[in-house]
């Protein structure tokens, strides 16, 4: 487990993060700008000395009222929005650099097998000045890796990046970070990075932690401050379908559930192949409701579900709807009049309707 307790005061903000969640797996750390993110992963790093409180990284004290554990010894590696490579070292001498200022390798990593898993082993001689944004990312995640780390923390890697390079990068991570034996702090303002890369979810709102635990028990919390927020929404997982219907990409996910979506082949360039797994993030506000099953629509994404969870109380107008397709969960959020014009309660069954293009 990473149990944290941390606070940090600084003239102009409030750092006071309150936390637990699984010691593996992906971990992002979700709120919007200027909300403490990228301080909670400083602090966590040992770079602020003057925070407080406790931090225990599976079962290690980095950080309690006797001791602090210096940045040196807590083995954290960083990757940050911009890849701060060594411009004067080549591409494999900057993947080195970590290895090499290591005591002791005490966990080899095969260092050919992961230049290849980063699909990088055509830039080994160049110098970072001829890489693209997306190579940079590639090559500062493998430096990082190579130092050994006990923590990997990120911080907005894609924001940098244009759409193309971060849908190649997007597309990697997704099965690179399942595969390290390593926790991953992933720092982000996107709902879309979140849906597709994490396991956990620790949320920020002005310096404080609102909500932590595992994704989708976050995400499903109808009364709680994200659901609220227009940025609502849920994630469910599927395959690429072996049938697809033209102009665009069928999802299987599962007790019949097979979503629609765009596919933007011609613009991202990315295929996607048959069988391959999918994370998708839908919108709540991008969910509508009915009673009956709509005929001749145009919204491809019509699916049968029941009202598991309603929030308590209205909340600017809307009312967040949580609901159950076949185990799988859905939020919706609609207006107040509407749960009373359609007599929405616990239990009724009911139509969910996504547009295709919600789900770009």
């Amino acid at each position: 487990m990473i149990e944290a307790d941390l606070q940090l005061s600084k003239s102009d903000f409030k750092l006071d993060a309150n936390f637990s969640v699984p010691g593996r797996g992906v971990t992002a750390v979700f709120g919007p700008s200027g909300c403490g993110k990228t301080t909670l992963l400083r602090v966590i790093a040992g770079l602020e000395p003057e925070a407080t409180g406790s931090l225990s990284v599976n079962s290690e004290q980095w950080l309690d009222a006797s001791a602090r554990r210096p940045v040196e010894q807590r083995r954290v590696g960083v990757v940050f929005q911009n890849s701060s490579l060594f411009p004067h070292l080549t591409v494999q001498e900057n993947l080195l650099y970590g290895r090499q200022r290591l005591r002791k390798v005490t966990k080899p990593i095969e260092i050919n097998q992961l230049i290849a898993s980063l699909e990088i082993e055509k830039l080994l001689l160049r110098y970072p000045g001829a890489l693209s944004g997306g190579e940079k990312q590639r090559v500062a995640l493998g430096r990082a890796l190579l130092a050994e780390p006990k923590l990997l923390l990120m911080d907005e890697p894609l924001s940098a990046l244009d759409r193309s390079s971060r849908e190649k990068l997007m597309l990697l991570l997704e099965k690179f970070l399942q595969e390290i034996d390593i926790p991953v702090f992933y720092v982000t303002h996107s709902s879309e990075e979140v849906a597709r890369l994490a396991d956990n979810l620790v949320l920020l709102a002005n310096g404080a932690v609102t909500d932590h635990g595992f994704i989708q028990d976050v995400l499903g919390a109808v009364d709680g401050e994200l659901s609220r927020s227009d940025t609502a929404f849920s994630v469910i997982e599927g395959k690429i379908a072996t049938k697809q219907l033209p102009g665009l990409i069928s999802v299987d996910c599962g007790a019949g559930i097979v979503l629609q979506l765009p596919d933007s082949t011609a613009i991202s360039g990315i295929r996607y192949h048959s069988g391959s797994g999918v994370r998708l993030r839908i919108r709540a506000r991008d969910v509508s409701l009915c009673l009956e099953q709509p005929q001749r629509s145009s919204i491809l994404n019509i699916l049968p579900a029941v009202i598991a969870q309603l929030s308590a109380e209205p909340y600017n107008g809307s009312r967040v709807v949580k609901l159950d397709m076949a185990g799988k969960q859905l939020l919706s959020k609609i207006s107040e009049y509407s749960v009373q014009q359609l007599g929405l309660q616990e239990g009724q069954p009911v139509f969910a309707q996504i547009k295709s293009a919600a789900l770009i």
